[in-house]
């Protein structure tokens, strides 16, 4: 639920490679001062998206990074998946100096961040790069007809959920 700053500056450089017209590379010196981010910390988040099967590299005088897939068929969780190692959830990440969480049986915390754990993976989910490609207006049209029907989907679960346990 939280977005670093090595996610935030990713999603930008994907986003860099994704207005590129197709068979076109950048440079990570390129994507680096279109962003107004140094060449080192351009290529390490370049070399996260290479490992995670996100771009190919080509070498050389005409080298330089570009996205293996389209757009659109590229979410935002794989962007965000390259920076991310798998934390166990909430209750595993914050077991103070125990082995897990002391709250583990019964927890009055723990729906609200499932709940909001699991709308924030949805979004990651649901949007690609193609959608962030568009305008900021079309782009606001996309995420809030998403929320509306993301909102609903979760209220329904959460009601069927709440009405099991009475």
């Amino acid at each position: 639920m939280h977005i670093s700053a090595v996610e935030e500056y990713g999603l930008r450089c994907a986003l860099q490679l994704a207005g590129l017209p197709e068979g076109s590379v950048l440079a990570a010196s390129q994507v680096a001062e279109r962003e107004g981010i140094s060449v080192q910390y351009a290529s390490k988040i370049l070399h996260l998206f290479r490992k995670a099967g996100l771009v190919s590299a080509a070498r050389g005088m005409q080298g330089g990074f570009r996205l293996v897939r389209a757009p659109e068929a590229i979410t935002l969780k794989a962007v965000f998946g390259a920076f991310r190692e798998d934390q166990g959830g909430h209750c595993a990440q914050y077991a103070g100096q125990q082995s897990e969480c002391v709250h583990l049986k019964e927890c009055s915390v723990r729906p609200v961040f499932n709940v909001l754990s699991s709308y924030f993976d949805s979004v990651l989910e649901h949007l690609t790069l193609g959608d962030l490609s568009r305008s900021e207006a079309e782009t606001k049209e996309r995420v809030a007809k998403f929320a509306s029907r993301e909102a609903e989907a979760m209220r329904a679960r959460f009601t069927s959920s709440v009405e099991v346990r009475q």
